[in-house]
């Protein structure tokens, strides 16, 4: 019985990682991309991905912060952004992350990212913006390499990596 459950348990965690590989590739390109507007939209159908891939090996806190980012992303895409809806989605991934974290201090990191994002996500200027989405996939990588999604861990970097880039010809066009 338990070499069944070990065959069940890595097919799982190789599937996830399909679906990450498909959500990381989407992840990579935002990292060329300079518009705020297209970075949200195409963050909402890789944050889905990344949250079934998540909830299949074991990251509920990571899927459900997933899933609010997806509901955040588009009422910020909308323009209807706003101190209200910050709280709400703070208050929203906090209370989550504690009624489902299974994960002890590591399960805490989505919630902790998610709230400095939220915070933070509303600035005017592409650059800024860009410097957020870069910094914030850091603790990313770490969460995603903890839960065995390889996958996401190394397009985390990459995604880190392609941001830098784009940020240093954005601030070279900004002189």
């Amino acid at each position: 019985k338990k070499k069944k459950y070990y065959k069940i348990e890595n097919m799982i965690k190789i599937i996830a990682n399909a679906i990450d590989l498909l959500a990381s590739s989407i992840q990579v390109y935002t990292g060329t991309i300079k518009s705020k507007s297209r970075i949200l939209l195409l963050q909402i159908i890789q944050l889905l991905m990344q949250a079934i891939s998540m909830a299949m090996t074991g990251g509920i806190t990571g899927a459900i912060s997933n899933i609010l980012s997806i509901i955040r992303n588009y009422i910020c895409y909308k323009g209807k952004f706003n101190i209200f809806w910050k709280a709400v989605f703070i208050l929203a991934s906090v209370v989550l992350t504690v009624i489902f974290n299974t994960q002890g201090i590591l399960g805490y990191l989505p919630a902790v990212v998610c709230t400095i994002y939220i915070i933070f996500m509303d600035v005017k200027s592409d650059f800024a913006f860009k410097m957020l989405v870069t910094l914030t996939f850091i603790p990313w990588l770490v969460y995603h390499f903890v839960l065995q999604l390889y996958v996401a861990s190394l397009f985390d970097l990459i995604t880190i990596i392609t941001n830098a880039i784009t940020l240093i010809q954005m601030k070279r066009k900004m002189e």
